[in-house]
């Protein structure tokens, strides 16, 4: 890769204004990012480190810069221009999925501003002249495969639940109380922290951002890979096929990248 495409940046120094044109993205290969909005003062809206990205949405969307990127330390940045972004993206597939989450989530979010700007008055209530607020419906009726019937399958399994140990430290992750565990390590360009958050003990910095999911499906254990993973996830060390959702019990060993968990029953504690 040339060298021009890289930049060092002193600590303090702005990469760029927000308003400003954009027509570079950049991947941090050093150092830290502060990405900051004038609405928000100084506080940073997030702090990104290596491995993350920045500026594509004006690529995107041929937009101004919707908030100022500036170095919170001494920090080395692979410069992307517009021409280039295409490559980038067909060569480096997490990458592609990170914006795509991105976006999604932006999406996600202006659906849920638009519907709570516009909940509908009931039309019960709409009949009866009176308001929505002072209209409450009949509870809706539970069908036999509600999420709120509980199997004996289910209650055991929240007596009893399980956790992730990590065979050189020890470290333990409880797996309780949720159908869905994602696995992985924060990844401040999306907002995400993973359930299983194993980017302490990442000293390779092996695993992608959204790693793997584990399913609790009324005690039935499974793990699956999540799209764009690129350094694998095994299960007695077998590579599991990326959407694959694969069986797991009690003293069977899954590593997430290079970072192995031993799979116990957590301590009656843990129950309580």
């Amino acid at each position: 890769m040339a060298q021009e495409m890289f930049m060092m940046v002193p600590s303090g120094q702005i990469v760029f204004r927000e308003g400003d044109d954009g027509t570079e993205m950049y991947i941090i290969e050093s150092g830290a990012i502060d990405i900051v909005r004038a609405a928000r003062g100084s506080e940073p809206l997030a702090t990104l480190g290596p491995g993350d990205f920045f500026g594509e949405m004006a690529i995107l969307e041929d937009q101004p810069r919707f908030a100022s990127a500036i170095a919170r330390a001494p920090t080395k940045l692979l410069r992307i221009d517009r021409a280039a972004f295409p490559g980038v993206i067909a060569g480096n597939v997490e990458i592609a999925v990170r914006i795509m989450r991105k976006l999604a989530g932006r999406v996600r979010r202006a659906e849920t501003r638009t519907g709570e700007t516009t909940v509908p008055q009931p039309v019960e209530a709409r009949r009866a002249g009176v308001s929505a607020a002072e209209f409450t419906p009949m509870p809706r009726a539970l069908s036999p495969r509600s999420e709120a019937a509980v199997s004996p399958a289910d209650a055991a399994t929240a007596d009893r639940p399980l956790c992730l140990v990590h065979l050189g430290n020890q470290t333990r992750f409880i797996l309780k109380d949720k159908s869905e565990y994602l696995v992985g390590r924060p990844d401040p360009v999306t907002g995400t922290t993973p359930d299983v958050n194993l980017g302490p003990l990442d000293v390779q910095r092996s695993l992608s951002r959204r790693h793997a999911k584990i399913l609790n499906e009324r005690g039935i254990w499974r793990v699956r890979e999540e799209v764009g993973t690129l350094n694998g996830t095994f299960h007695n060390g077998q590579r599991l096929k990326p959407g694959d959702a694969v069986t797991f019990a009690i003293d069977d060993v899954l590593r997430f990248g290079s970072v192995d968990l031993t799979v116990q029953l957590a301590s009656e504690s843990a129950s309580e």
